[in-house]
């Protein structure tokens, strides 16, 4: 399946489309991602939000653990050199931007919707930080430095993660964010 959809990917890509690839990957690079997670949690610092902080530089710290121990527990090859259209060192297993673009974007949109009573408001903020997290995914595929399997699997840990924190404040510190 994973060389298939390079196959048809690599078959189909557009000047403009590859432009905003490479401008897209971008969301789930570790410094945009550092970039994001510090100027929310200078926010939470400023609220007081003491446990929602805590939460987020969780999400942070687990991505920079997670990642380069999966990677180098699995040990997997990126896809071929020819299909790239972006430099990608390092295993390919799972995609560190994906991983980080969920456990982080989903951690963020999680503390967020917990200060929001509107079920609406609440299902916006967290399609927005889905499609951010699926968008930087499509793009690590478009790009040709990651499989489909890799992205998937980015999503599925980072998501874990995010899930995993979110439980934790939720049932050890109901009032986390207030």
């Amino acid at each position: 399946m994973d060389n298939a959809v390079l196959m048809v990917v690599g078959q189909d890509r557009i000047p403009w489309l590859t432009t905003a690839a490479l401008d897209v990957t971008a969301l789930g690079s570790n410094i945009l991602l550092a970039l994001f997670s510090l100027g929310t949690v200078v926010l939470l610092v400023a609220w007081r939000a003491n446990k929602a902080t805590l939460q987020l530089l969780s999400a942070w710290a687990g991505t920079l653990i997670l990642t380069p121990v999966t990677k180098d527990l699995i040990g997997r090859a990126r896809p071929p050199l020819a299909e790239r259209l972006a430099p990608a060192t390092g295993f390919s297993y799972p995609s560190g931007h994906s991983l980080g673009a969920a456990a982080i974007y989903l951690t963020i949109a999680i503390i967020c919707t917990r200060h929001i009573a509107e079920p609406r408001a609440r299902a916006v903020i967290l399609s927005g930080a889905s499609l951010m997290i699926v968008i930087v995914g499509a793009s690590r595929v478009y790009l040709g430095v990651h499989y489909l399997t890799d992205v998937l699997s980015g999503f599925a840990l980072g998501a874990a993660w995010a899930m995993l924190l979110a439980a934790f404040f939720h049932v050890r510190h109901p009032d986390a964010i207030k």
